[in-house]
């Protein structure tokens, strides 16, 4: 039987659900829900497990090549990894996957899935009734019936069906992002479907089709792909060949221009969640149409979504608001005013605040990295270094390392040093350093730089190993 490979594309910049999403750790690596549900692209794999598919193909910015290994570590997944020098769209993401997967296994079907879904109901039982007409040739693009007229997604309609697939329907026409009166009209006449963007085909026909209708595309892609890298943490394109690709959708190069487009119904409740309105009406409410996520007590309080990563919140006397505490900024906007949130995080990038692109804190493959005070002349963060695990800092002179708790092991060029909480050493600046906890459990770390211009974030170079 022919299985599926999914291909799951990671991209986004983070401005939609700022400030929970950043530059540097978009919306797909965020948790759907509190700090116990898995994040949107752990639940994309997990989705699409199973015996009609292969392992998934994940495309990503190589810069998120970390996130990526974390978090298919922590559901025990694997998967074939894809590595952008930079981003150039979905279309030259699909199109590299599909040389990829072509060179491995030539009969491939590939499904494609965006990381920041979310979805219920039986997807998979449509997606393997749709491997034939895939096989035959179709590019199948998958719809959903829409509840509502919005104006914010694009619209499929339905042209007839296809004599041969039950289940399949001619596409008549694509709708991009409609206006108001139109999003209703198309809502009425019951031929109208949201575009998912989900799609599926076969390996060979989106590569031949890419050719046909964007060939310098295709040379870049294709050279970007046999220069690239193998590295350990994924197969790296080449940077001088993948830049020269145009930076466009799959729909746009090939969906609306094929002729062997198709259009397969899906029966399911689904959202790309695109704000945090979106997010307020996929979460699970209390009595009183509230969402409350983290340390939240509220009181007096309606319809609203309140959201803290680490302190306590408190709201009173509230209705129809969207509050999300972070560490480092604070979003409190109304009820169906979250598509302008964009606006705050584009602004913050133009005046280059550091809110904009990354949190505070971060997670390792070592363990977690916290931001505690940062000014022009001193930066103090917090390090968790897990058991067994190694960590290396770029050499800076005017930094100090502390040890809070546990026992650490130092090698600083020649020099090998142990140091016990309570411990400190000052660094030279001359020779990496490599940190090593040789313990069974976590060790904690104060580290202060009294250099200007660098953090400990730009310090910490890479993971070595784990014990």
């Amino acid at each position: 039987m022919t299985k599926i490979y999914p291909l799951i594309i990671c991209g986004g910049n983070g401005t939609r659900l700022w400030p929970m999403s950043r530059t540097q750790s978009p919306k797909q690596f965020q948790r759907v829900g509190d700090d116990t549900s898995p994040t949107f692209f752990q639940s994309a794999v997990s989705r699409h497990s199973g015996p009609v598919f292969e392992k998934p193909v994940v495309v990503s910015s190589v810069r998120h090549r970390k996130t990526l290994i974390n978090q298919l570590s922590e559901i025990r997944a694997d998967a074939q990894i894809i590595l952008e020098p930079m981003g150039r769209n979905t279309g030259p993401a699909v199109l590299s996957a599909a040389l990829r997967l072509q060179a491995q296994d030539p009969d491939a079907l590939m499904l494609v899935v965006p990381a920041d879904h979310v979805i219920e109901g039986d997807i998979n039982a449509t997606v393997a009734a749709m491997i034939e007409p895939a096989k035959d040739g179709h590019v199948i693009t998958f719809g959903i019936k829409p509840r509502y007229a919005e104006t914010g997604f694009g619209y499929i309609t339905d042209g007839g069906p296809i004599v041969g697939h039950p289940g399949l329907r001619q596409v008549e026409r694509f709708v991009e992002k409609p206006p108001t009166r139109k999003a209703r009209l198309l809502v009425e006449s019951d031929i109208a479907y949201w575009a998912s963007g989900i799609s599926m085909f076969s390996v060979k026909t989106i590569i031949d089709e890419y050719a046909k209708f964007d060939a310098p595309t295709f040379d870049a892609v294709k050279q970007a792909v046999a220069k690239g890298e193998t590295t350990a943490d994924g197969f790296v394109l080449d940077a001088q060949s993948f830049i020269n690709a145009a930076s466009e959708p799959t729909e746009v190069v090939v969906f609306e221009k094929t002729r062997r487009i198709a259009l397969a119904p899906l029966d399911i409740e689904w959202s790309d969640v695109g704000s945090w309105t979106a997010m307020y009406g996929i979460s699970e409410s209390d009595t009183q149409g509230n969402v409350l996520q983290g340390d939240v007590v509220a009181v007096e309080t309606q319809n609203s979504m309140i959201r803290s990563s680490k302190r306590l919140v408190t709201v009173v006397g509230l209705s129809d608001v969207i509050v999300i505490d972070t560490p480092d900024a604070l979003l409190v906007t109304k009820v169906g005013h979250c598509q302008s949130v964009k606006k705050i995080a584009e602004h913050l990038k133009a005046e280059k605040r550091v809110e904009a692109e990354r949190h505070v804190g971060s997670i390792q493959p070592w363990g977690e990295l916290n931001e505690l005070v940062s000014r022009d002349h001193m930066t103090l963060s917090s390090m968790s270094l897990n058991p067994g695990a190694l960590m290396e800092m770029e050499p800076s002179a005017g930094r100090e390392l502390m040890v809070a708790s546990g026992v650490i092991e130092l090698v600083i060029g020649d020099e090998k040093a142990t140091l016990r909480q309570g411990e400190r050493m000052t660094l030279t600046g001359e020779a990496m350093v490599h940190i090593a906890n040789p313990t069974s459990q976590k060790v904690e770390l104060v580290a202060m730089t009294l250099t200007a211009g660098q953090t400990e974030d730009d310090a910490v170079v890479q993971l070595a190993r784990y014990a």
